[in-house]
């Protein structure tokens, strides 16, 4: 049972606030959404160190990281569990986060600033990129393979984390370099559709969506939402 309610603080734009959001949604769990942006000051950095978001607020303190949150999540409320049972599983779920954290999220975040701001992204960044990228998708083709969720009948914290990562590495990919990074991993089609049907999907989208284009405005964004939309279904 939930002993006081939950605050989530950070910004519906990012992708890593929205994984935990909608793990807590997934998990059935009460709770408060607190705007904040990333920041270095000493107050927010009473609550996270390194000064960014999402950062929780639970009984036990302030929790930060969106993996080690979600891992607080499980281990506090093991009601609607969102890890695997066995061991093995366990483990290849990790492996799975760590694949799209550190060789999908991480290289396409180095393109942000071309895409999803006003800078330029230099010929050596986006052809680096796109080889982590190619070796990224050919591992999580082989290891994502839903039936129909990636461990059984309903989504657990690697389809999330999955979700709304390549959710925003699609955009850039389809961007950059004419390319679709889901529809490339080949296992995914059905699951992209019903991720995007999940209750989860559709409330944190709804928040998305507006902010995104707030984001992208006052960063002066060459990309726009409006002409390039978020992934297709892949249906």
């Amino acid at each position: 049972m939930v002993t006081g309610t939950l605050e989530l603080h950070g910004y519906p734009a990012s992708n890593y606030f929205n994984i935990v959001r909608a793990a807590l949604i997934e998990k059935d769990l009460p709770h408060r959404i607190v705007i904040a942006n990333a920041a270095q000051h000493a107050a927010f950095l009473a609550m996270n160190p390194m000064g960014k978001i999402p950062v929780l607020h639970s009984p036990d303190g302030w929790i930060a990281e969106t993996v080690a949150i979600g891992e607080y999540l499980d281990d506090r409320y093991p009601e609607n569990p969102l890890r695997p049972d066995a061991p093995g599983d366990r483990a290849k779920a990790r492996q799975i986060v760590n694949i799209i954290q550190m060789y999908v999220e991480a290289p396409a975040r180095a393109l942000f600033p071309g895409v999803f701001g006003n800078g330029e992204n230099s010929a050596g960044t986006i052809a680096a990129t796109r080889a982590v990228l190619d070796r990224a998708t050919a591992a999580l083709t082989r290891l994502m393979q839903p039936d129909p969720y990636l461990f059984g009948g309903r989504p657990g914290f690697a389809d999330l984390f999955a979700f709304y990562n390549l959710d925003i590495a699609d955009r850039i990919t389809r961007f950059v370099y004419d390319r679709s990074i889901i529809g490339e991993i080949g296992t995914l089609a059905d699951w992209h559709v019903r991720m995007l049907a999940r209750t989860s999907s559709h409330v944190v989208l709804a928040d998305f969506e507006p902010y995104f284009v707030q984001y992208l405005n006052d960063h002066g964004a060459p990309y726009r939402a409006d002409i390039n939309p978020r992934p297709p279904a892949h249906a």
